[in-house]
């Protein structure tokens, strides 16, 4: 284990870190204004009554939606505090990093069930709302959750009591903070737990729920839409694994530097504005309610 002091950590830094984290701040910002606009039209739509949160790819894209903000809110904010500081304590990189870890995991875990969702309901549209009672759908919600919560706090947790000391960091990446930790066991499981394994099974059932679907739609005079519809969703979760990859103990040191994590940011943030426009604004259901001006009572009180 390398010492964690700054002469050391700097080798991480390969730009200055104001125009860096000025960069990251300007992204995050955008994506998050941009992400904001697209997303509370949908949700206000989502939940007009009569609310669609019964529906199960409704209350899923509505968890998303909000998941998404909450992520970019967090990722503003660690380059705000990294602007304003040029730099971060340890415990706190382990805090914003845990919190992110744990957004992505559900997030991950919510589109795979939007996209299991959708090809039921497709495949299977008689058995769809039998199988999918109330505590069912809220019960997936809730183990998505619960365990990408867990598993990020656990790591977080143990990985607090072994901060060796309290530096400054100039990167909030693993191996920065492999060097400040006495033993890094549970982060690292909790990395190569999410990359290695969470991950590519969601991708499989993604794929597979995709070419199901593509193979089912083949013969279909509008299965150009629905194509199009899951390509997107496809260009979304691919989207999701790059930042994800990058923050893992996988991905070689001499990958690791500063503009491909910029890059990776940015493609990342392009992930999460397709949502809305793969799962929303491509819903017949909820274009209709867009256009719809909400109901007004227009009968006089005194009759």
């Amino acid at each position: 284990m390398g010492m964690c002091n700054e002469t050391t950590l700097k080798v991480f830094a390969q730009m200055d870190s104001r125009l860096y984290h000025d960069i990251l701040l300007a992204s995050s910002s955008l994506s998050y204004v941009v992400n904001m606009l697209l997303s509370v039209p949908l949700l206000l739509a989502i939940a007009r009554p009569p609310s669609l949160l019964g529906k199960l790819r409704f209350l899923l894209l509505a968890q998303l939606l909000f998941c998404d903000n909450l992520q970019l809110l967090i990722q503003t904010t660690r380059e705000a505090l990294f602007t304003s500081h040029l730099g971060m304590p340890v415990s706190q990189c382990l805090i914003f990093t845990a919190a992110f870890q744990a957004c992505s995991m559900v997030e991950v875990l919510l589109s795979t069930a939007l996209a299991v969702d959708r090809c039921v309901a497709i495949k299977w549209p008689l058995r769809y709302e039998p199988l999918l009672s109330r505590a069912r759908k809220l019960t997936v919600v809730g183990v998505v959750w619960a365990v990408s919560l867990l598993a990020s706090g656990s790591a977080l947790s143990m990985a607090l009591t072994n901060v060796q000391v309290n530096a400054i960091l100039p990167r909030c990446r693993p191996l920065v903070l492999a060097h400040c930790l006495t033993g890094n066991e549970a982060l690292w499981g909790f990395c190569v737990a999410l990359s290695a394994l969470v991950l590519p099974s969601c991708y499989l059932i993604t794929l597979g729920c995709f070419l199901l679907l593509c193979w089912d739609v083949r013969g279909l005079p509008r299965s150009r839409r629905a194509v199009v519809t899951l390509a997107l969703q496809a260009v979304q979760m691919l989207c999701y694994s790059v930042p994800v990859v990058l923050s893992s103990y996988l991905l070689p040191s001499v990958l690791q530097f500063d503009t491909l994590e910029i890059a990776a940011s940015n493609c990342y943030n392009l992930g999460i504005s397709l949502i809305p426009l793969a799962y929303g604004y491509r819903s017949r259901e909820l274009r209709k309610r867009l256009r719809q001006t909400p109901l007004r009572n227009d009968i006089n009180p005194g009759q």
